[in-house]
């Protein structure tokens, strides 16, 4: 998710306020965030330049992270969370952030090697001085030391040999497991749940107790496949992967009384072996392997692939479904060199597997290989379909300057995706030679935003009639700051005051009054009387009354030919009868009175 803060907000550090986060977020999500950040769910914060990563424990562990690109804040959290503003994890995520509580990443002291300056050096170092080097590493580390006997022995030349997991006992096994969980009678500690997370309802108890559970049957299974991984036996740990990934497909539709899964258990369960999916494959990405076990892993996985999409349902058996989506990171990080990469190409390709879903292992092998043709004909592919490629595509063309190519790319990504490359575009585009779809991505990024500065931009591409018609868009009480602003912008003031007349009740009033103060003196004194007034015949007052009161009266400072006038309202107010001293001290505060 995008947003973009305050311009006030730009340079500052953290680049957004709580106030901010508060605006993304429904009350309820706000809360249950709130809440998160309280019991410190969130660990492992992480400022690196301008990116923040972090992982947050909910009803279960997600990753989390945030790149600040001039102001505009991209979030991502992998929970499944679909409904509106940002999801808990993501506040709890930037409370975090702005109480300081993160690390900054420290600077590498020696500058990263390229890999073919890495190859060049390489190969130079003495033969001796390797060996002791990787005597030291061996001596140091035992689970490298497995690693090193398995890649010697290449055993999976004969992997019948030394395979003891069978992905079928593993699948019935998990399957049974998960199919037998008594979400009615679940155990757990109402007091201590809610001393780790906050205050929440039974349901949600209850569903992180049945997450856990679920966990508590998965969790074997994985700590086996960890095992192996630590020992260099990565085809006995995808093994058991393989028999997870079959094993919850196909569960019972499991929910308890209070309906907490509400018909979603077996989407909720393959969210879990996800999350896992993603730890295994970042392991797997800090051991070494052969080439010859990387090859019989990907070997496998296709033949499980094969198999189920030729599979004769008979009467009684239930389909399994591979989704290579699903297979993305792993694939990217068994695909290390030219010959992986190529056999992969290979197995999707006589899978007849080249779609959407692959089209980001596609794009990699296609970098790992060196393979400009393939990336290019898998971008064109799959950029009308994906944003994200879309953007890759348009940077690439755009490095090696095609300006015609990237001018094609950029209508088709405006058209299908105006939100997300409208500022993008308005900062790449040849405005001269592109001013058409510049004008169009420029003006969506000033409505999205509601940008005065690129407003001013805006304005110079419009004629007196297409500014007219811009400006009006924005008459709607829930643009009334942003049209005012812009009504400042073209002078047209009586039309502001007709905007501050329609609003007096809004919360923003200040914001929409400020600017004709001294061009309607007696309207907008009279205004900001009422609106007082009113406040002060109200009932339930109370020092939040007193200080929104404060930032109008504020305002009658300003109006120039009204200053006695207001000094006289400020002297009623501040020695009302009966004594208000919450409505004195705020007024004394904001240097109302003059002692």
């Amino acid at each position: 998710m995008s947003i973009s803060t305050s311009e006030n907000n730009n340079n500052s550090f953290p680049p957004f306020t709580r106030n901010d986060i508060e605006n993304m977020a429904t009350d309820s999500s706000f809360e249950k965030g709130e809440d998160i950040f309280v019991a410190q769910g969130v660990q492992e914060l992480v400022k690196t330049k301008n990116r923040f990563d972090a992982v947050v424990y909910g009803s279960q562990k997600y990753a989390v992270y945030l790149i600040n690109e001039a102001g505009e804040l991209h979030f991502n959290c992998n929970c499944p969370y679909g409904h509106e503003g940002i999801c808990k994890h993501l506040i709890a995520f930037a409370l975090t952030i702005i109480d300081g509580n993160y690390k900054e990443a420290g600077q590498d002291i020696t500058p990263t090697l390229s890999e073919n300056e890495f190859k060049s050096r390489y190969s130079k170092i003495p033969s001796k001085k390797k060996l002791l080097f990787l005597k030291q590493l061996l001596d140091r580390d035992h689970d490298l030391r497995q690693q090193f006997m398995a890649f010697s022995d290449d055993k999976t030349e004969k992997p019948d040999t030394i395979i003891g997991e069978k992905i079928e006992d593993v699948k019935f096994g998990i399957n049974a497991k998960l199919s037998n969980i008594d979400l009615d009678n679940l155990c757990y500690d109402y007091d201590n749940y809610n001393h780790d997370y906050g205050y929440r309802d039974y349901w949600e108890v209850e569903y992180d107790a049945a997450i856990d559970e679920i966990k508590r049957e998965m969790d074997p299974y994985i700590s086996s496949i960890t095992d192996y991984i630590k020992k260099g036996n990565l085809l006995d740990a995808i093994r058991i992967l393989l028999g997870l990934y079959e094993g919850v497909q196909n569960l019972p539709d499991l929910d308890n009384d209070n309906c907490i899964f509400d018909g979603e258990y077996n989407n909720e369960v393959q969210a879990i072996l996800n999350v896992y999916m993603c730890d295994i494959s970042k392991a797997i990405s800090n051991i070494v392997a052969s080439d010859k076990a990387v090859l019989e892993i990907i070997t496998l996985i296709f033949e499980r692939i094969s198999f189920y999409n030729n599979q004769n349902l008979s009467e009684g058996k239930e389909e399994i479904n591979y989704s290579i989506k699903e297979f993305e990171l792993l694939f990217q990080t068994l695909v290390i060199n030219n010959g992986i990469a190529h056999f992969l190409y290979q197995k999707i390709q006589e899978n007849k597997l080249e779609s959407l879903a692959a089209a980001y292992i596609l794009l990699n092998i296609a970098k790992v290989a060196d393979n400009e043709k393939l990336w290019k004909e898998t971008a064109e592919t799959y950029a009308g379909l994906d944003a994200k490629i879309a953007k890759q595509l348009l940077e690439k063309y755009d490095s090696k300057n095609a300006v015609s190519d990237f001018n094609r790319i950029a209508k088709m990504a405006f058209n299908n995706w105006a939100d997300e490359f409208d500022k993008y575009l308005v900062d790449h585009l040849d405005k001269e030679k592109q001013e058409d779809l510049f004008v169009k991505a420029l003006k969506n990024y000033v409505s999205k935003k509601q940008n005065i500065t690129h407003y001013r931009i805006l304005k110079s591409y419009l004629t007196k009639e297409e500014t007219l018609a811009y400006v009006d868009k924005f008459k709607e009480s829930y643009h009334a700051v942003f049209y005012v602003q812009l009504l400042e912008i073209e002078k047209r003031f009586e039309e502001i005051r007709t905007c501050v007349i329609k609003n007096i009740d809004s919360y923003d009033i200040e914001n929409l009054i400020k600017p004709i103060l001294n061009i309607y003196p007696e309207d907008c004194f009279n205004i900001i009387v009422k609106i007082n007034n009113k406040a002060m015949n109200g009932y339930g007052k109370n020092r939040g009354t007193y200080q929104t009161m404060v930032k109008t009266l504020t305002l009658l400072k300003n109006i120039t030919s009204k200053k006695n006038e207001a000094d006289v309202f400020f002297s009623s107010l501040y020695n009302h009868k009966p004594n208000l001293p919450a409505l004195k001290d705020e007024m004394r505060k904001a240097k109302l009175m003059d002692f």
